[in-house]
């Protein structure tokens, strides 16, 4: 009689856990934690193990831009030699490039709005993972902004004061942030990405590139990016070099102005 009443009572233990565990799954299937052997850059991650974590809901300068060591620098102070707690989405668990997306916490601290905070990254939003939280991450970047903190200096190569060039002369400034100013010439648009050619010379020729991960930034502020065809625009950015071509690699709408 004894074990039958342990085994009735283990039974609904066990029914009691699953229950709240299934009830209670889309909060807690993302959640685990691990330990960080460095840090990539300022949004990016190693674990221990090889795993490439990208934080969510922020964009911090690129490799040639203002502060991206600073970046870098404050992630790594952060989350480095440190166990961090991942809130990965379950949306979309991995980006193109196979990194896991998540919120990170170290000692109760959220790492992406930290960096936000303290003006070393803009906040990135992209639905449905970071929708929770875009009001928060705003507030954040608008405080850094009206602080002038880090990369909202004033001193800082900002799309307002960056070196403007023709899109004839992109390639002589290959690692640097500038603003290439010219007439969109021909828009083109697959399922990874649009590109916005500002030349007739098709693929050999200067072009911004807005990816599918960005697509969303655009609905959300009002943008086709299919319109800019034809139209006068300043892009600011890093050029870099693909498949022999330059290009600038276009996260936000905030990248682009229409003379």
């Amino acid at each position: 009689m004894k074990n039958r009443v342990k085994k009735t009572a283990y039974a609904t233990g066990i029914l009691f856990f699953a229950v709240i565990i299934a009830g209670s799954g889309a909060v807690f299937a993302g959640v685990r934690y691990a330990y960080v052997e460095r840090a990539i850059d300022g949004d990016t991650i190693k674990l221990a193990g090889g795993e490439h974590v990208r934080y969510l809901g922020v964009d911090t300068p690129e490799r040639g831009e203002p502060f991206y060591i600073e970046a870098k620098r404050r992630n790594s102070a952060l989350v480095k030699k440190q166990n961090v707690k991942l809130v990965v989405c379950d949306a979309e668990p991995k980006d193109k490039y196979g990194r896991t997306l998540a919120w990170v916490y170290v000692d109760g601290a959220f790492v992406n709005a930290a960096l936000i905070k303290e003006g070393l990254g803009k906040a990135m939003i992209m639905p449905p993972c970071v929708t929770e939280k875009a009001g928060e991450l705003r507030r954040y970047e608008e405080e850094a902004r009206q602080a002038g903190r880090a990369i909202w200096g004033k001193a800082v190569a900002t799309p307002d004061n960056a070196v403007i060039i023709s899109p004839e002369d992109a390639p002589r400034y290959a690692g640097r942030a500038v603003k290439v100013q010219g007439r969109v010439m021909d828009v083109h648009k697959t399922k990874s990405a649009v590109f916005l050619n500002f030349s007739r010379r098709g693929k050999k020729g200067f072009k911004a590139v807005i990816f599918k991960s960005s697509f969303d930034e655009f609905r959300l502020s009002g943008i086709d990016p299919l319109g800019y065809k034809g139209r006068h625009i300043a892009v600011h950015g890093v050029v870099k070099f693909y498949k022999g071509a330059s290009e600038i690699i276009v996260k936000l709408p905030s990248q682009i102005s229409v003379d």
